[in-house]
């Protein structure tokens, strides 16, 4: 059989039968070596039907004989020259038969189509001191013309809770002055502002009320509620003028209930220096462990030039796992 006996559709959330045929290569293609949990079913299918805030997403899958064996999502940032491969898959069973190339052919396509100038995409690679990882998607994505970037690579680090319990010596007081806060999945009214502003503070410009995309905190909550996730919050108020500054969050899908992802964790620049990060770290911990009794993993990951987040997170006992590296070709 050839590639031109390839059947190729975009995946429908409302076909049963796709759906469920992407599942399984999802679930079987999947690497759950070390750490990493199966994919948990509901986020995947959520997945399809709910994109990050500013993305648009294609989902395709590859049949043969009526069977899905590949499947490729496309993502489209707003206001990017970038299409982002965020998923390229093809069955263990159909490998080496020229459906990987397939894919990748179509992701020229569609970038064509869209007018993006570079597809781009994020692979794992070995730290010096960490456990091997698989390299045969770096030699795929070389054999394609791809090539690693120089900047925006990732440390990726995981916190085992049975090996190095963090909240054991207990969380430090609050400096004076400061109060922290808590919620759930959805942000209360009064804070949805000032975490919209926050999570945009990170591209490092600081912004007016006026320039920030209030609805940023609703439009993401929509995405991990329609894929079945939950959170959690701990925030940070400046007492003074009684305004969020800082907050972090741990988030789960449906399934998997021993792993976590450590997310997004920001103070306010003119408030950095008093230990407030660690501080809202550990509340958090502590919290989402009191919901989620067998939580035992957690993960993380951090820009590599971020090296103040990254040794706060080593001092709580996470430990570097591997190194996620962006990958670009030129269209």
């Amino acid at each position: 059989m050839t590639v031109n006996t390839l059947e190729w559709h975009r995946l429908d959330p409302d076909s049963e039968k796709l759906l469920d045929g992407w599942l399984t290569l999802s679930t079987e293609s999947a690497d759950t070596s070390g750490y990493t949990p199966p994919p948990c079913p509901v986020d995947l299918v959520g997945s399809v039907r709910f994109a990050p805030p500013d993305t648009e997403l294609e989902d395709w899958v590859v049949c043969r004989d009526g069977a899905v064996v590949g499947a490729l999502r496309l993502a489209l940032p707003a206001a990017a020259p970038v299409i982002r491969v965020d998923q390229l898959l093809v069955h263990p069973n159909h490998r080496r038969r020229g459906i990987g190339r397939a894919l990748h052919e179509r992701a020229l396509e569609r970038a064509a189509h869209h007018n993006r100038s570079v597809l781009s995409t994020t692979l794992s690679a070995a730290l010096p001191d960490g456990p091997p990882v698989d390299e045969t998607p770096a030699a795929f994505a070389t054999a394609m013309g791809a090539v690693p970037s120089e900047k925006g690579a990732g440390i990726h680090q995981w916190l085992d809770l049975s090996e190095h319990d963090p909240l054991a010596a207990g969380i430090p007081p609050v400096p004076a002055g400061y109060r922290l806060v808590t919620w759930g999945t959805v942000t209360p009214d009064e804070y949805a502002l000032a975490v919209s502003t926050l999570e945009q503070s990170l591209g490092g410009e600081q912004r007016s009320d006026g320039e920030v995309e209030t609805s940023y905190a609703r439009r993401f909550e929509r995405m991990r509620i329609g894929r079945g996730r939950r959170a959690y919050h701990t925030g940070v108020l400046h007492e003074p003028s009684g305004q969020l500054i800082g907050y972090t969050s741990i988030s789960k899908t449906t399934g998997n209930p021993e792993h976590a992802l450590q997310g997004m964790t920001v103070v306010h620049v003119e408030h950095r220096g008093h230990g407030l990060g660690r501080i809202i770290k550990l509340a958090n911990l502590e919290l989402a462990r009191r919901h989620e009794p067998r939580l035992r993993f957690l993960e993380t990951t951090n820009a590599e030039d971020n090296a103040a987040m990254i040794a706060v997170n080593e001092a709580l006992g996470f430990r570097p796992h591997d190194r996620w590296v962006v990958w670009n070709r030129m269209c």
